[in-house]
C-alpha cells in the first residue's frame, strides 16, 4: 500500500462502526498523526503540543488499511488498571459511514515479510490438547471437563475441532456451568492481508479462538459496556451483573467458555492445569513470543510480552484510550484510536519478527495495557486486517456473533477480588 505523504506528516481520521455481524453502527474514532502537525482549518487546539485531527472525507475511497506504528517501548510496563489515568485530549472530528466496515485507514507493509503456511513445520506445533486430552476443572461449579483439539485440512483451509474448554483449571463465574462444545473453527492455511479496508470484528461473541480451542470474544458484555473496564471497576453495571474469572475468561450462554482478555494462562504452566497464583505481574518471566490464538482473518494472535529486536523483554501495547469523560459504560464507543500512544494499529496488530516467522508476518497480540499503561482496549482484535472467513460467525455465534453474557450474581455491590 502506499502512504502519501504532505511535507513531513500524515493525519487521517476515521470512524468504526458497525461490526460484520449486523450491528448498530458505533462511534470510535481513528486517529493518526505525526510529531509535528499543525492545526487544522476550523479545529482549535487543546494544548500548544497536541495534533489537530482534520475529519475524513465520507465520499473517500475505503480502498486502504491500517498504519502500522512500530514498537519504541524497551521496558515493561507496570500493570495498574485499577487507576484510571487521565488522557490528554486530542482533537477529534468524528467520521461515521455507511458501510459496515472501517473506512479510510493506512497500511504500511514491508516489502520482505514471511508468506504463512500453515502446513509448514513450524506451526504445527501450536496447538495445545492436539496430541492428548487434558482434564480441566472448573472452580466455580466443580467436576471436570475434557480439553480436546483435533486439526484437519479441507481444500485452502485448515479446520479446527474442539470442545471449547481450556488447557488450565478456570472458573465458568456468573454462567455457570461451562461444559463441552462442539465448536468448529475454519482459518486458510496460507492467510493473505486484504487489498480493502479491514472490516470490523464483532462488538461481542466470538472474534478469534484460541491454540486450545476456546473461543475469544470481543471487548464488550451482554448489556453493552467494556467487560475488561467492568471488571476493573472503571464502572458500575446497573443493567446486568457480569463477572469475569481468572485469566479474563468465564462461561456464557450454552456453556460456552471463552475470553475477553489475557488468555496468556494458557502458556503459564504447559505441564499442568493448576492455576493457583497465576499473575499477570509474572508473564515478562514467563510468556515470550508464544502463539495463543488465531483471528477469523487467520492471522495469528500472539501473547503480551516479546523480545525486541535488540533481544530486550518488552510489553506490546495498545494504541486505544478511553475518551475523556468516559469510563466504558459505553463499550467501544468510549475508546479512541490514537496511532501514536501504543505499539499497535486499529486492529490490536502490527508487523514484525516472532519465532513461528524470523523474517517478520503480520500478526495481533493480547494486550493488557495501552501506551500509557492504562487499560489495554480492545485486548484481541477489533477488526481483520486479512480476509474473512465468515464461517466462523455462522457456525459459533447465535444472533449474528452478538451472544450476551448472562448470570446473576449473588452480592451486586462486591467486586471480585484483584487477579
Amino acid at each position: 500500500m502506499r502512504i502519501f505523504l504532505s511535507g513531513l506528516t500524515a493525519i487521517l481520521t476515521v470512524g468504526i462502526i458497525a461490526c460484520t455481524a449486523g450491528t448498530t453502527a458505533s462511534n470510535l474514532t481513528i486517529i493518526a498523526a505525526g510529531p509535528n502537525s499543525e492545526s487544522a482549518a476550523n479545529t482549535e487546539l487543546a494544548s500548544p503540543t497536541e495534533p489537530a485531527i482534520l475529519a475524513a472525507d465520507p465520499t473517500s475511497s475505503p480502498q486502504a488499511t491500517i498504519l502500522t506504528i512500530p514498537a519504541s517501548s524497551t521496558t515493561v510496563a507496570t500493570i495498574n488498571p485499577t487507576v484510571m489515568l487521565a488522557p490528554s485530549t486530542p482533537i477529534i472530528v468524528s467520521t461515521q459511514s455507511a458501510d459496515s466496515i472501517i473506512s479510510s485507514t493506512v497500511r504500511e507493509q514491508p516489502l520482505t515479510s514471511t508468506k504463512i503456511n500453515y502446513l509448514s513445520d513450524e506451526w504445527v506445533d501450536v496447538w495445545l490438547c492436539k496430541d492428548s486430552t487434558v482434564e480441566s476443572a472448573d472452580l466455580t461449579g466443580g467436576g471436570t471437563q475434557t480439553c480436546a483439539v483435533m486439526t484437519e485440512v479441507v481444500g485452502e483451509n485448515l479446520v479446527i475441532t474442539s470442545t471449547g474448554i481450556p488447557n488450565h483449571d478456570f472458573e465458568s463465574t456468573l454462567g455457570c456451568c461451562a461444559s463441552e462444545q462442539n465448536s468448529v473453527w475454519t482459518i486458510p492455511l496460507e492467510p493473505e492481508l486484504s487489498d480493502a479496508a479491514p472490516v470490523s470484528a464483532p462488538e461481542r461473541g466470538p472474534v478469534a479462538f484460541t491454540v486450545s480451542g476456546v473461543a475469544i470474544y470481543g471487548p464488550e458484555e451482554g448489556p453493552g459496556g467494556d467487560a475488561v473496564a467492568l471488571e476493573y471497576g472503571y464502572f458500575v453495571e446497573d443493567r446486568q451483573a457480569v463477572d469475569l474469572g481468572v485469566c479474563g475468561g468465564h462461561a456464557g450462554p450454552g456453556g460456552e467458555y471463552h475470553y475477553h482478555y489475557d488468555s496468556n494462562c494458557i502458556h503459564w504452566h504447559e505441564d499442568s492445569q493448576d492455576i493457583a497464583g497465576y499473575s499477570i505481574s509474572e508473564l515478562a518471566e514467563t510468556v515470550l513470543s508464544k502463539v495463543i490464538a488465531f483471528a477469523f482473518d487467520g492471522f495469528p494472535i500472539y501473547s503480551t510480552h516479546e523480545h525486541d529486536s535488540s533481544g530486550a523483554t518488552v510489553e506490546v501495547t495498545s494504541s486505544y484510550r478511553l475518551k475523556l469523560g468516559s469510563n466504558g459504560y459505553g463499550g467501544i464507543d468510549d475508546y479512541d484510536y490514537i496511532a501514536t500512544l501504543g505499539d499497535l494499529d486499529a486492529c490490536n496488530g502490527h508487523f514484525g519478527a516472532t519465532p513461528e516467522a524470523p523474517e517478520g508476518i503480520y500478526h495481533y497480540h493480547s494486550t493488557l495495557t495501552n501506551g500509557e499503561g492504562s487499560l489495554g482496549f480492545p485486548y484481541f482484535p477489533l477488526c481483520y486486517s486479512g480476509i474473512v472467513n465468515e464461517s466462523n460467525y455462522e457456525l459459533n455465534a447465535l444472533d449474528g456473533g452478538q451472544r450476551p453474557d448472562r448470570g446473576q450474581r449473588p452480592d451486586r455491590g462486591q467486586r471480585p477480588p484483584d487477579r
